[in-house]
């Protein structure tokens, strides 16, 4: 059996205790949800996020690749998520055409979409998205 000083077994215990003691305070602490969708076009993958708004007008759309725009709209308080929605454009000269809206209301799960396709244009470019929610109660 090994000797151990006392100084050791003091160092070890208090790092084991502010290991626990940080734990349960980072545990503790509350997350406001976050929305993160990751768009794919032509090879290329964008992160999208989104924080907990009361006005969905107020989010801009984002653009992926030159070719669409992505929206992602989460609707509530920190503390409660009303709905999300999500928005696909196809970009245009004069202007963006909607090829795809989705609806998500509570309870929500993590993996909150699957792997979605979308097809638009004269030769049916491809958009690719999936999202996920951190910090939303079900």
């Amino acid at each position: 059996m090994p000797n151990l000083t006392p100084d050791w077994r003091a160092l070890c215990a208090s790092g084991f205790i502010a290991t626990v003691l940080h734990g349960t305070a980072h545990a503790a602490l509350p997350t406001a949800p976050l929305l993160r969708c990751f768009a794919t076009y032509a090879g290329s993958t964008q992160a999208v996020e989104s924080g907990v708004t009361a006005d969905p007008y107020s989010v801009e759309a984002v653009d992926i690749g030159g070719r669409f725009t992505f929206k992602a709209v989460m609707v509530g308080t920190p503390d409660k998520v009303d709905y999300i929605k999500l928005y696909a454009y196809l970009q245009r000269r004069d202007k963006d055409i909607p090829i795809h809206q989705a609806t998500y209301l509570p309870p929500f799960k993590a993996a909150l979409t699957p792997l979605n396709h979308l097809y638009a244009g004269d030769v049916e470019r491809e958009l690719q998205y999936h999202c996920t929610l951190q910090g939303a109660t079900p």
